[in-house]
């Protein structure tokens, strides 16, 4: 079982959100609550990049993302989580293989699973830097699958993203949307 980490086990956007709004005000950046929301699933470099484009603005990508992440990190204590589908991840445990499949940062994801207290239940967590495109490319999928030593088809990912569920799909494998699950 693969699951994707922010929106999925985590509701990260309102801390992903705050920290890429102010990160991007630093640079002169107006970052809108909408324009984010409908960006949900790209990455923050794509994001900040379509941003400054749209204003005619150059900001040092990298430095902004940089900045960002430790915004996010500064307030990592307050994530809260997707109890329906952490309760799935728990009684899975031990019974299957799970894993991370996260396009987020390697430092926030394991931050957060940190914060959290739901490291222990994850067998391996692979983060966007450690496949070479986001999501919806199947990379990180596939290359999830690989480390978990199981064979695409036979894993079923948790994902709250169109191109999370995009990506899966495209890495053969079956896909639960857990925006049903919210409230």
């Amino acid at each position: 079982m693969l699951f994707d980490w922010d929106g999925t086990l985590v509701n990260s956007h309102p801390l992903n959100f705050r920290g890429l709004s102010r990160a991007c005000a630093r640079w002169g950046l107006m970052l809108n609550e909408s324009f984010y929301t409908s960006r949900i699933g790209t990455s923050g470099a794509e994001l900040i990049s379509e941003l400054a484009a749209a204003t005619g603005t150059h900001v040092p990508i990298d430095e902004v993302v940089a900045q960002c992440l430790d915004l996010i990190l500064d307030e990592i204590a307050e994530l809260q989580t997707y109890q329906p589908v952490v309760q799935l991840a728990e009684t899975l445990h031990g019974r299957l293989p799970l894993a991370i499949a996260s396009g987020g940062a390697r430092r926030a994801v394991h931050a957060g699973l940190d914060a959290t207290g739901l490291r222990p239940l994850f067998t391996d967590v692979i983060t966007g830097e450690d496949a070479p495109r986001g999501k919806p490319d199947p990379g990180l999928f596939l290359l999830t699958a690989a480390r978990l030593a199981v064979a695409p088809a036979r894993c079923l990912v948790y994902e709250d993203s169109t191109e999370g569920v995009q990506a899966a799909k495209a890495a053969g494998m079956d896909v639960v949307d857990v925006r049903c699950f919210r409230t």
